[in-house]
C-alpha cells in the first residue's frame, strides 16, 4: 500500500485534521527535534511566519513550493502577521525573484532554532489540507512569536495572480530574458507543456515510478503522440500563432526544431530536487514558468504513463490569469 492510500485510510479512521497533526508531529520528532534548543526569549512585536525551503525534507518542484508559499502568505494576510521566506535550497529564491513591495527575505534571527520562540509546522500533500482553509488555519495557528512552516498546501488558486504580484518581481536578468524571448516569438503565443519524467531516459526524478521505456519504438510512439497534439492545437487555431513548448525532455526538444510554428527556449533541463547546483537549470525553470504565464492559453498534454499530477503549467497559467486546459489521450 502506497503512502497516499495509507493517508486516506488514516483520514477515514481519525479524521483529516488529526492526520495532519500526526504528520507534523512525526516529521518534527524524526527530522527536526534535534535542531531546536532552548534559548533566551526576545520581544519581536507582531508575530512572524517564516516559510522555509532548506532541503531538510523533500519540497517538490517549483509549483509545489510556490503553492505552499502562496497559502502561507494568504494566511499571514488574514491574520495580520509578518511574512518571511527562507528559500535557500538548492538556490536562493531572491536570485531569481526579488521582493516587489515589502522585504520578505528572512533574517538570521528569524531562523534561530529557539524552541521557546518558535513553533514548528509541517504539511505536505499527504495531509490532504488542500482547499481546507478553516482546518488549515486552525492547524497553523501558534502562540509563540515565530512559526517555521514547511508546506505545499494549496489554497485559493484564484488569488495566485494577486499574491504573486504582491510578492515578486523577476530579477533584471530574468526579466530581460523574458522580454528577449517574447520579442523573438514576435507576438501573442500559446503554450504546451509535456512531462515525460524518465520515460525517454533523459530526465532524473526522485520518483522511482517513472522508469525509462525499454523499447525504442515505445519511445517513438510517445513522441509522435506529443507531436500530433501540437499539430492539432495549431490546426485548430482560427488565427495562427506560435506555440511555446516546454518539456522535461531534451530529446523531445530536439525533435521540435523542424516545426516552424513551435518556439522552444534553449537551456539545461532538470529537476531542482535532483540537479541541485546548476544556476542555468534553475534559471531556465523560472524562465519557462514566467513565459507560460504570458501565453494566450496554456495546455498540458498527458498520454499513457506521462506524469498526470504535474501542476507546473497550471500554476504558471494561474499567476498569469490565463486559461488552462489538460489534453489527455
Amino acid at each position: 500500500m502506497n503512502r497516499d492510500r495509507i493517508a486516506r485510510k488514516l483520514v477515514e479512521v481519525i479524521g483529516r485534521k488529526n492526520v495532519a497533526r500526526l504528520q507534523s508531529w512525526v516529521k518534527y520528532m524524526i527530522t527536526f527535534k534535534h535542531i531546536y534548543r532552548d534559548g533566551p526569549m526576545m520581544s519581536i512585536g507582531i508575530k512572524t511566519v517564516v516559510f522555509i525551503i532548506d532541503g531538510k525534507t523533500p519540497h517538490g518542484g517549483l509549483s509545489d513550493r510556490l503553492r505552499g508559499l502562496f497559502s502561507i502568505y494568504y494566511y499571514c494576510k488574514q491574520k495580520g502577521y509578518h511574512f518571511k521566506i527562507a528559500w535557500n535550497y538548492p538556490f536562493r529564491l531572491q536570485d531569481y525573484l526579488k521582493p516587489a513591495n515589502e522585504n520578505w527575505i528572512a533574517e538570521d534571527w528569524e531562523l534561530a532554532s529557539n524552541r521557546k520562540m518558535v513553533s514548528f509546522r509541517f504539511f505536505n500533500s499527504y495531509s490532504m489540507m488542500n482547499n481546507k482553509e478553516k482546518d488549515y488555519f486552525e492547524l497553523l495557528d501558534f502562540r509563540k512569536p515565530i512559526a517555521h512552516v514547511y508546506s505545499n498546501v494549496t489554497l485559493h488558486e484564484e488569488l495566485f495572480p494577486v499574491l504573486f504580484n504582491e510578492l515578486f518581481v523577476p530579477v533584471e536578468t530574468l526579466q530581460h530574458a523574458v522580454e528577449r524571448n517574447i520579442s523573438k516569438i514576435g507576438g501573442e503565443f500559446y503554450s504546451m507543456s509535456f512531462r515525460f519524467i524518465g520515460l525517454l531516459g533523459d530526465f532524473k526524478d526522485k520518483d522511482s515510478r517513472f522508469n525509462e521505456l525499454d523499447d525504442e519504438a515505445d519511445k517513438e510512439n510517445y513522441i509522435e503522440h506529443c507531436l500530433n497534439a501540437i499539430r492539432n492545437v495549431y490546426n485548430a487555431m482560427s488565427k495562427k500563432r506560435k506555440i511555446l513548448v516546454t518539456t522535461d525532455s531534451s530529446l523531445f526538444l530536439v525533435r521540435l526544431d523542424a516545426i516552424p510554428y513551435v518556439y522552444t527556449i534553449p537551456g539545461v533541463v532538470g529537476h531542482m530536487d535532483v540537479d541541485k547546483n546548476s544556476y542555468e537549470l534553475h534559471f531556465k525553470t523560472f524562465l519557462d514558468f514566467i513565459m507560460i504565464s504570458k501565453a494566450i492559453k496554456c495546455y498540458s498534454y498527458q498520454y499513457g504513463k506521462m506524469y498526470s499530477a504535474t501542476k507546473f503549467a497550471k500554476t504558471a497559467a494561474l499567476i498569469g490569469g490565463k486559461e488552462y486546459e489538460v489534453m489527455k489521450e
